[in-house]
């Protein structure tokens, strides 16, 4: 009887580690300017920040070596005026494949709206 109480509360706190490790392994980080005005889209009807924006999302896995630190990304490009908002997600899944992979392959989840030309 003992051992499967100490099964039990094993098994217990176990899992309370993993669904603490999940909570805090999915993050999004969202930037955005105050100044600007957003490329409008009367279509896009999400009901979340980006109702009625234009949206670009770039939803990749890039591969890093070991020598390099960084990475750069080519997206497409927004008029001069530059950037409205710009959104960086990490998932539970991303931090277990470069977990996996040593830090090799990492996925990159980016959101980003343009700003509006002023005509």
């Amino acid at each position: 009887m003992r051992t499967s109480n100490l099964y039990l509360k094993r098994t217990c706190i176990g899992l309370l580690l993993i669904f603490i490790v999940m909570l805090t392994s999915c993050y999004s980080v969202r930037v955005m300017n105050k100044d600007a005005t957003p490329e409008p889209d009367p279509f896009n009807t999400s009901p979340d920040f980006y109702k009625g924006k234009m949206t670009h999302v770039l939803d990749t896995i890039i591969g890093l070596k070991l020598v390099e630190g960084d990475f750069h990304l080519i997206v497409k490009p927004c008029s001069n005026l530059g950037i409205y908002s710009f959104e960086y997600r990490v998932t539970f899944g991303g931090v277990m494949l470069s977990a996996f992979t040593f830090g090799k392959k990492r996925k990159v989840n980016i959101t980003y709206v343009c700003v509006k030309e002023n005509n």
